[in-house]
């Protein structure tokens, strides 16, 4: 049986922390939230049904990496590894699912929406071939007989 990988989109849910190992490796730690969602037609907008929350690492080179341009609310596409990190505190065995980050994207934002035209009116304005050919103009420059 191999270990559960977790490939989606995710939000950050906490600022991304940035600590040192005491061997002195790096670790950059932060929750996520994996959200399931539908849309509502009486509102007109997705809405979240259900969450799913984990704590998540990444670990050296790439937690450094990360830590520079992660920052809490942003949406990332994370694959990663869901392992038991296990813990000893005043002598009670402690455990918690962790997901080890392997890949991260962040993702990039969403520009409010704005008034939009009808798709047709839109393209027409937009893409010169949408507009409608002329009629009787061919492709001979409207000659009667082809060019050959």
């Amino acid at each position: 049986m191999s270990i559960p990988t977790i490939t989606d989109i995710a939000g950050i849910i906490n600022a991304p922390e940035l600590r040192y190992t005491q061997s002195g490796k790096a670790v950059l730690s932060m929750r996520l939230a994996f959200n399931d969602s539908k849309y509502d037609d009486q509102q007109r907008k997705w809405v979240t049904t259900k969450s799913f929350y984990v704590d998540a690492q990444a670990w050296e080179q790439t937690a450094e990496r990360l830590a520079e341009t992660l920052t809490q609310g942003e949406q990332v596409y994370v694959v990663g590894r869901l392992e038991t990190q296990q813990w000893e505190k005043d002598g009670e065995k402690k455990s918690k699912p962790v997901l080890n980050l392997q890949t991260v994207r962040k993702l990039a934002k969403a520009e409010p929406q704005q008034a939009q035209q009808p798709r047709s009116q839109q393209a027409s304005q937009d893409d010169p071939w949408a507009t409608p050919a002329v009629a009787n103009t061919g492709g001979w420059g409207n000659q009667s007989d082809p060019a050959f």
